[in-house]
């Protein structure tokens, strides 16, 4: 080629490329820019084959081409490391001698295309930083022009100015088409939130041409991301993420507001408050760019405001409904209180509407009624455990909830039922605290004032039966019955056989002075109260034949004859000891019992044995906290000499059975005990004045200690019984006077 024609073809190549490169920049997407270069090239030019192929990453990927080559394309996406470095830094061409050539995976590719003339350019920009190359390739032989390749070179970084060009532009345009969207939008009053959602991803998945995109939004109450519906495309997104501990959300999104990889995520922030996050994936033919990064960052700053919004009214609106049912159900359990009298419907109805198990405690802490859920029916009696576990501190606390949590994951509230200032139970219910929210507060209010209704309903009924059967024992327990009709009518009104022998019981409870105690009496009193409800409670439940009562200062306790035998008395007291213990540490309990009332009339005098033992009992012997009438010997007679009633009985236990015994005919066993004691115990001495063998004088002693059951060699009883006998002598002189 001469020299004229060789300067004719460099001034058409080069008015040519810049004529291309003016026109490149008019257009608004990449895809226009690389097509229209293509184009216009192979109309100018008519190569065979034309590429643009881009880096991404370490990969190089085609762009866009015209024409065809398979065996040229096959080793694409290709690493950018299998080529050598000359491809991004300088033009090649067919006849340039390469001696690397083997070993670079694209010219080895030019060559198995079998191009009759080909040659590359590198994209670069000003910075010299590689974009990519360009490929031409011819089937026919094509003369090349020396210095083409400079004008190829400086054309490189035309198209790479022109490239990042119409990346910006496309950048642009989505936020164009993000802000048109937003206006769209903007105003979505009355919109539900999976409405919003639903643009919200729709718009981000299309804006970074990403497979998928979701949002997950934050509870508070679970510390997890939670998907919120619907999602955009073919994945299908796991239901939570949980937080557990973690603060921080790196190691949950790897690609946390960072590009560079197949997905990204951009947290949804209001007023420095994480709501959620915008997570995309998989962009097609690409990994996610600055770009994305950015366009979604837009995103996010604008919607986060429209997602809280529609939170809210969503959460206001439900409220709303919440507080209409909940006028609702207020009627529906004060309706249950006027039908029932019970407590399982209102617990039932409680717990249908709070979505939870609910368990009801008398003050006692004895499960009044329970409603489990049958989702864990056994967490109802891990529960029970617990609070048997804890009621000391239920009931030593000054709140009016309380809160436990059952086998480290399930939170259990505890709730005073308080009804005219007075202790009526306790509510609890297996329910998450962070869920009881003003609605369900309000609903649990009124649910504890609807059950301190029940409690007053049943404990004004109770209180109504206590005083009839206060009033009848106050009839029972006088010197003279006036008439006996009427006390058989109510003892069997209380489902009570009085005719049958009983033994009566008389308890005190005695408080530690201290100084607060002193100067309120009224608290006193209604600890003592509280002791004995208490009691009477746990006895009603336990056994059930046993009677309870009060008069004047003292607890009565009026127990079968057939059930107060052996050690009934100590096993019971120590019941009672114990449950006072359970609830008081600074009260002491004494207990008087009398001898057996066997029909109507005895019943003063029973109760007068037990006043009397236990007014000996507080006085004399502290220590033994509970004594019977016939163990306290002389002490009875010397209490109260004034009393006419108190000789007759102390006769009556001691020497009334050695004069009965044998029907009253022999009075051999009577006057060997008198004579023992008056020789001071001497076996010898007694049987020479009874005129009896030593032998026969002891078996005598033996009968005797069978018959009265008491240790006669104790000098205590040895005194009891000798008084005995002073007063039946004292008692027999006075019956011959008269």
């Amino acid at each position: 080629m001469d020299t004229q024609k060789q300067k004719h073809l460099l001034e058409k190549i080069d008015h040519h490329l810049r004529k291309t490169a003016r026109r490149m920049v008019q257009f608004d997407t990449l895809d226009e820019t690389l097509h229209y270069l293509i184009d216009s090239f192979h109309e100018q030019f008519a190569c065979n084959y034309m590429a643009i192929i881009i880096k991404d990453g370490h990969t190089l990927k085609i762009k866009a081409k015209k024409g065809e080559a398979p065996q040229f394309e096959q080793h694409f996406p290709l690493s950018s490391e299998a080529c050598l470095p000359r491809v991004y830094g300088e033009p090649l061409c067919t006849f340039d001698l390469i001696k690397e050539e083997d070993n670079c995976s694209l010219l080895s590719g030019l060559n198995a295309e079998q191009f009759q003339t080909w040659f590359t350019f590198p994209i670069r920009q000003e910075n010299e930083d590689s974009l990519g190359l360009c490929v031409i390739g011819f089937r026919s032989f094509v003369p090349l022009v020396l210095g083409a390749e400079k004008l190829f070179e400086e054309y490189g970084k035309d198209i790479a100015i022109a490239f990042a060009l119409g990346q910006q532009k496309e950048t642009e345009l989505k936020k164009i088409k993000g802000l048109e969207w937003l206006k769209e939008n903007v105003y979505l009053g009355g919109s539900s939130l999976e409405e919003i959602v639903s643009k919200i991803v729709e718009r981000a998945g299309k804006g970074t041409n990403a497979e998928s995109a979701f949002i997950y939004l934050y509870d508070e109450d679970t510390n997890c991301f939670l998907y919120q519906p619907p999602s955009y495309g073919i994945n299908i997104p796991q239901d939570k993420i949980d937080l557990k501990e973690a603060y921080d959300l790196n190691p949950f999104f790897a690609f946390l507001e960072k590009p560079g990889g197949g997905e990204i995520t951009i947290p949804l922030i209001i007023n420095l408050k994480t709501i959620g996050v915008l997570h995309v994936i998989n962009k097609e033919h690409a990994l996610f760019t600055a770009d994305d990064l950015e366009l979604l960052q837009f995103l996010a700053s604008h919607v986060s405001a429209l997602i809280e919004n529609a939170r809210l009214y969503s959460s206001e609106k439900d409220r709303k409904y919440r507080l209409e049912t909940f006028m609702h159900h207020q009627q529906e359990l004060v309706k249950h209180t006027l039908e029932d009298d019970g407590f399982s419907k209102i617990s039932e109805f409680l717990s249908d509407m709070m979505k939870c198990s609910v368990f009801l405690f008398d003050r006692f802490f004895h499960l009044t009624s329970s409603c489990i859920l049958e989702s864990d029916p056994a967490m109802g009696e891990r529960i029970l455990s617990q609070v048997k576990n804890e009621r000391r501190h239920f009931q030593q606390s000054k709140q009016l909830e309380y809160w436990i949590t059952v086998n480290d994951q399930l939170e259990f509230g505890m709730f005073k039922v308080v009804g005219a200032g007075d202790l009526l139970g306790y509510l609890g219910l297996a329910i998450p605290r962070k869920k009881l929210d003003t609605v369900l507060k309000m609903t649990l209010n009124h649910a504890l004032n609807v059950y301190a209704v029940q409690f007053i309903k049943q404990k004004v009924v109770l209180d109504v039966r206590e005083q009839v059967k206060d009033s009848f024992f106050n009839q029972l327990f006088v010197e003279e019955i006036h008439n006996k009709g009427k006390i058989l009518e109510y003892a069997n009104l209380l489902n009570w056989n009085i005719l049958e022998p009983h033994v009566i019981g008389l308890f005190s409870f005695v408080f530690e002075e201290k100084e607060e105690q002193k100067s309120n009496l009224l608290e006193v009193d209604a600890q003592k109260t509280w002791i004995w409800d208490r009691i009477r409670d746990h006895v009603s439940r336990s056994e059930p034949g046993i009677i309870l009562t009060r008069k004047d200062e003292y607890y009565v306790t009026i127990v079968p004859q057939a059930k107060a035998t052996g050690a009934f008395w100590k096993t019971f007291y120590e019941r009672i000891k114990k449950i006072i213990s359970s609830e008081f540490d600074h009260v002491d309990s004494y207990l008087g019992i009398s001898q057996e009332a066997h029909k109507i009339e005895d019943y003063y005098n029973c109760y007068k044995q037990a006043q009397k033992t236990l007014a000996i009992l507080y006085n004399r012997f502290p220590d033994k906290q509970f004594l019977s009438f016939h163990q306290l010997g002389s002490y009875t007679v010397l209490y109260n000499l004034a009393d006419p009633h108190i000789v007759p009985l102390f006769l009556r236990a001691y020497l009334d059975p050695l004069l009965q015994y044998g029907n009253g005919k022999n009075r051999d066993l009577f006057d060997t005990l008198r004579v023992y004691l008056q020789t001071n115990g001497n076996i010898k001495d007694s049987s020479d004045r009874l005129f009896i063998h030593r032998s026969s004088f002891k078996y005598r002693l033996e009968k005797i200690r069978e018959i009265l059951q008491v240790d006669i060699d104790d000098a205590e009883q040895r005194f009891n019984i000798m008084l005995a006998y002073k007063l039946y002598d004292l008692h027999l002189t006075e019956s011959s006077d008269a």
